[in-house]
């Protein structure tokens, strides 16, 4: 169904429609108006300022981390400094992202961004919020409702999964969060936003789950993207939105809400549209 100017597929409309889709919120979702937060490379050069350390095109940011921790850099407090000011506002994105389910009890997202905008969001949009899980203590894949932040959060800064120690530990030794999202992957649709999947350990997990028995992934992707290939290699679908200009995601917002809108409409609101419609006379063409 194409909203919008998206060609939203059928099999992620019918997951919504049955309660099978889960939200797979990464760094851009936060990066928008009027929050600003920084994607985890800018976050990385931020935590770097003044320890006369510099981050380098092409290196493993988790592995620069951890080297500044290895020098008694205080990565993790630093890291929640940089993401936490007074009157910090969630986007609409996050609204209508949220919206895309009916009321808190049926909402499922995964984010692994550490600010608490999503918490936010839902106080505004529901007047309570979901219930919150947050690395390492995850819920069971297979079955969970709420929000849950897979790398941790701010108001809990040294648990959240910034270094190459800490995916070791949530990927590898303790494996929870592997743990989790192979049991996410295996049973619901996924709609990836805001997210570049081009970590490493992600990467793996989903190159070793194609032909399994996975339920099926998306990604809303901008024309820009030129990873689109990439994404097609992970098994997981491209859904594009356009994009006059590089940067620029109106687009997105806007078919996020046009979408939440039509998951909204009750039997009146059809009833309503299809009644004006039939009311018109038809087009001269």
């Amino acid at each position: 169904m194409k909203i919008a100017g998206i060609d939203f597929p059928g099999a992620l409309l019918n997951a919504l429609r049955d309660g099978e889709l889960v939200v797979f919120a990464g760094a851009g979702v936060s990066m928008g108006e009027p929050a600003y937060l920084p994607s985890f490379k800018r976050l990385a050069k931020t935590i770097a300022k003044g320890t006369g350390k510099t981050l380098h095109c092409g290196d493993p940011i988790d592995d620069f981390l951890g080297k500044l921790q290895d020098e008694g850099v205080k990565v993790h407090e630093r890291a929640a400094e940089a993401l936490t000011r007074e009157n910090l506002k969630a986007a609409e994105l996050h609204r209508n992202l949220l919206r895309l389910y009916s009321d808190t009890e049926q909402v499922r997202i995964v984010t692994t961004n550490f600010d608490l905008l999503f918490e936010q969001a839902a106080d505004d949009l529901f007047g309570s919020v979901p219930e919150v899980f947050r690395a390492p203590a995850l819920p069971l894949g297979r079955q969970f409702k709420g929000i849950v932040h897979i790398h941790g959060t701010v108001n809990r800064h040294d648990e959240m999964v910034l270094t190459d120690a800490d995916f070791g530990r949530a990927y590898l030794t303790e494996g929870w969060a592997r743990r989790f999202l192979v049991e996410l992957f295996s049973n619901f649709t996924i709609l990836f936003v805001g997210y570049s999947h081009n970590d490493t350990i992600m990467t793996y997990l989903a190159r070793a789950l194609l032909g399994s028995e996975e339920g099926q992934r998306f990604a809303l992707t901008g024309e820009s993207d030129n990873d689109r290939d990439r994404w097609h290699l992970l098994g997981i679908d491209s859904i594009i939105y356009p994009q006059p200009s590089e940067g620029d995601h109106n687009a997105l917002d806007e078919g996020v809400r046009r979408l939440a809108e039509l998951i909204q409409r009750g039997t009146v609101d059809w009833h309503r549209e299809i009644t004006g419609i039939a009311g018109n006379p038809p087009p001269l063409d």
